[in-house]
């Protein structure tokens, strides 16, 4: 007789992992058992972009610096805002200070100071972010980094990814079990990987030219790939 542990997954429960595997009942298997695991992918387009942008400038005192700085970041930060970003989605990600040298013939020469400014932004209205690009430029800002892009709440594709791993998981195992003399089976486990921090998979962008008309710079968001993945032990029933 094997003793298998029936972990209780409660997908909009809401609770921890902690919680959820505190939620243990003891099964005891008469037959043999099945182990699978299966993992399945729903495609959806984002709906959320997340990007940096910032400014460097240079000067030759530490205290002028910082005051260019703060004036075309200021700037681009009101135009971000002015475009649609709410003050929640902006995030500053990184301020620094440096000296900068160059080298003449072997010597080291002073340069100035370097002051930089980063913020992080997620934009949720996708039709505009070749526009903002445009409009960050014109702002001052001297430096961009992304788009990545995401999807707001994925919820629901996720637990459609999670429907279609349920149903080839059943197909496969009644299939084993038919091959190998039995009729049914009886679900014993279920345990999904916890990939909530892993990100989107994307999927090829197709790229577009841009139209005489168009003043933007053009982006192509494609799509993301969401998934799950959950393993199961399965009991082989007559």
């Amino acid at each position: 007789m094997r003793k298998l542990i029936l972990a209780a997954l409660l997908a909009s429960g809401g609770l921890t992992a902690g919680e959820a595997m505190a939620t243990q009942v003891t099964i005891a298997a008469t037959g043999p058992v099945i182990d699978l695991t299966v993992s399945e992918t729903v495609e959806t387009k984002p709906d959320i972009a997340t990007f940096s942008t910032g400014v460097q400038t240079m000067a030759p005192t530490a205290s002028e610096a910082v005051r260019q700085n703060n004036v075309q970041m200021a700037s681009v930060v009101a135009r971000l805002k002015k475009l649609g970003i709410a003050d929640k989605d902006i995030q500053t990600t990184q301020i620094s200070l440096n000296q900068q040298f160059d080298y003449r013939d072997g010597q080291q020469v002073f340069k100035g100071f370097q002051a930089s400014n980063m913020v992080n932004a997620k934009l949720r209205d996708l039709k505009k972010l070749g526009a903002f690009l445009d409009a960050l430029a014109v702002d001052g800002a001297t430096s961009f980094n992304g788009p990545t892009f995401g999807i707001d709440d994925d919820s629901t594709f996720r637990e459609a990814a999670r429907d279609k791993v349920w149903a080839t998981a059943m197909a496969r195992a009644k299939s084993m079990a038919r091959k190998a003399g039995y009729t049914d089976v009886l679900v014993l486990r279920v345990e999904e990987t916890d990939n909530q921090g892993g990100g989107y998979q994307p999927m090829p962008m197709i790229a577009r030219a841009m139209d005489a008309s168009e003043k933007s710079t053009p982006i192509a968001p494609g799509e993301l790939s969401v998934g799950s993945t959950i393993s199961f032990t399965f009991e082989m029933v007559k």
